[in-house]
C-alpha cells in the first residue's frame, strides 16, 4: 500500500518547536511546574497538552526526545503520509497522558507522541508494498527495543535489547515486528507510559492500515 514519498515537513515543524521549547525552559526554568503534568482540578487544562514542552528529567531527555523525535518523525512521515502522521502523534500523546494521570505520574516529555509515531510504523510496515522499508523497520525495532531495555535495567539493559533486536531482524524482520509488539505490551503492563503510547500507536495504525488496504486502486490509464 504505497504513499507518495514526500519531505518530513512536519517533523521539521515539530522539532523545531521541541527545540525552541528546550531553550526556553532551561532560560526561564520557572515555566517548568507551570507546563508539566499536573492536577487538572484547579482548571489548568493547558496541562494536558503543554508537557509535550517540557523534559522534566534533564538534559539526556532532551537530546533523546529531539534526536528520536527527528528520526522516527522522518521515517514515518513520508511512509504514512501527513495526515496520518498528525493522528498517530496524537494517539500517541493522548494514551500516554491518560495513563500518567491515571498512574498519577507528573512530568513532561515528547517520547509519548514519538511512541505513537513508531507504535504506528509497527503496525504499517508488514502491510505495505512500496518497498526499501528495511530503514524503517531497524528504526522502529531498535528505537521500541531500547525502551524496553531503558524501562527494566537502564543503560546495560538498553545495550542488551538494542543487541538482541538488532540480531532478530538481521534474519527475521517479521519476527522482530512482533517482538516489537510484544515488548510494547509489556512495558503496557508494567504501567510504563512508553507502553501505554507504543499499543495505542500500534492499535491506531492497525486502523488505518486496514482503511488504506481497503481503498480502492488507481484505475490504469
Amino acid at each position: 500500500m504505497g504513499t507518495p514519498r514526500r519531505g518530513p515537513v512536519l517533523t521539521a515543524v515539530a522539532v523545531g518547536v521541541a527545540a525552541v521549547a528546550a531553550v526556553v525552559q532551561y532560560a526561564v526554568p520557572s515555566v517548568v511546574p507551570v507546563l508539566e503534568r499536573g492536577p487538572l482540578d484547579t482548571g489548568q487544562w493547558w496541562r494536558v497538552v503543554t508537557p509535550l514542552l517540557v523534559q522534566t528529567l534533564g538534559w539526556y531527555q532532551v537530546v533523546m526526545n529531539l534526536v528520536t523525535l527527528a528520526v522516527v518523525g522522518a521515517v514515518a512521515e513520508p511512509l504514512l503520509g501527513r495526515w496520518r502522521w498528525v493522528v498517530l502523534f496524537i494517539v500517541g500523546t493522548v494514551g500516554g497522558q491518560v495513563a500518567a494521570y491515571a498512574w498519577h505520574e507528573h512530568g513532561g516529555g515528547a517520547s509519548i507522541a514519538v511512541c505513537g509515531l513508531a507504535g504506528g510504523l509497527v503496525a504499517w510496515l508488514p502491510h505495505d508494498r512500496a518497498g526499501g522499508n528495511r530503514w524503517a523497520e531497524w528504526v522502529v525495532v531498535g528505537y521500541v527495543a531500547a525502551l524496553t531495555g531503558w524501562g527494566f535495567a537502564g543503560v546495560p539493559g538498553t545495550a542488551v535489547a538494542v543487541v538482541v533486536a538488532a540480531a532478530v531482524l538481521a534474519v527475521a524482520h517479521r519476527i522482530a515486528l512482533l517482538g516489537a509488539v510484544a515488548a510494547a505490551a509489556v512495558l503496557a503492563v508494567a504501567s510504563d507510559l512508553h507502553g501505554v503510547s507504543l499499543v495505542s500507536g500500534m492499535v491506531a495504525g492497525a486502523v488505518l492500515t486496514g482503511l488504506a488496504a481497503r481503498r480502492p486502486a488507481p484505475a490504469a490509464r
